[in-house]
């Protein structure tokens, strides 16, 4: 039964805290981001008169400080860069572990697959010593190249899972007509499988870009040089133990959220049918 279908058997009078909840529900989510919107673009001197109220008076300040103070220009580039690459990289190894391990007889699958399981239990703190020492004995600490392996390598294993996942759900009956008119594996994975998984491969996408972009304890420790700093330590620095400057920190805050909520604005449509598709599977 569609949800519809639901909705119009039930009375006025049962409807109606359902929809008290999911508007309770709604403001809960949009409260904190008015806030912060309305934050960002108010003096200190404002904001400490009244937090709550509606701004006196709407300032950019807050963002002319982050730029020329803090580098978040030259982060938000770092960043960017840095996440994109792991994620297409990653998303490119992801697709054909997790196809191979969908539909053919890979041997030790099983194995593989708890072995995904098993590293995504590991927490990432435990990781941070042996993976400093190892890109420090490969000298790239200090280096992009050293945060996108870092980046690719603990989410691949949750990544290649999510997509064996979603490659199981295609009909073997479209790849054996696809193998039948002569296409090879990648024809095949290309063609047909990740055309019929794309809704699981931008969630997937869209999961990851969010875990790589607000990651902060490997950001931090392994790019130290100010030049190559990414957008979360940057911000990170805003204020001290003995300053609060709330508007300036919803400011950066806001610069942080807002690559994401593009995102998602977009990608939206395609993570509800990913999400709906794992639900039904």
């Amino acid at each position: 039964m569609s949800a519809s279908a639901t909705s119009a058997t039930l009375s006025r009078r049962a409807r109606t805290p359902i929809f008290l909840l999911l508007v309770v529900g709604v403001v809960t989510v949009l409260y904190p981001i008015v806030f912060l919107l309305t934050s960002a673009f108010r003096s200190n001197a404002d904001y400490l008169q009244n937090p709550y109220g509606l701004p006196g008076e709407l300032t950019f300040r807050n963002f002319v400080v982050l730029w020329n103070s803090y580098g978040v220009g030259q982060a938000v580039m770092n960043s960017l860069t840095v996440v994109l690459i792991a994620l297409v990289v990653e998303l490119a190894l992801a697709i054909l572990a997790g196809y191979a391990l969908a539909k053919y007889d890979v041997p030790g699958a099983k194995l593989f697959r708890a072995g995904f399981v098993s590293v995504m239990l590991i927490p990432s703190q435990v990781l941070i010593i042996p993976i400093y020492l190892l890109l420090s004995r490969l000298n790239l600490v200090g280096e992009f190249a050293g945060l996108i392996l870092v980046y690719i390598a603990t989410g691949l294993s949750f990544a290649t899972f999510f997509l064996s996942l979603t490659f199981r759900g295609v009909p073997t009956e479209l790849l054996e007509a696809a193998r039948i008119d002569g296409a090879g594996f990648f024809r095949t994975l290309r063609s047909v499988a990740a055309p019929v998984g794309a809704s699981g491969i931008a969630t997937l996408a869209v999961l990851q870009f969010l875990a790589m972009w607000n990651e902060l304890l490997f950001a931090y420790i392994l790019l130290p040089d100010d030049d190559k700093t990414m957008l979360t330590p940057a911000l990170a620095q805003i204020g001290g133990r003995y300053l609060s400057d709330q508007p300036l920190v919803s400011a950066g805050l806001l610069i942080t959220a807002l690559p994401p909520l593009l995102l998602l604005t977009f990608a939206s449509r395609y993570v509800m049918q990913g999400l709906a598709a794992g639900v039904v599977r």
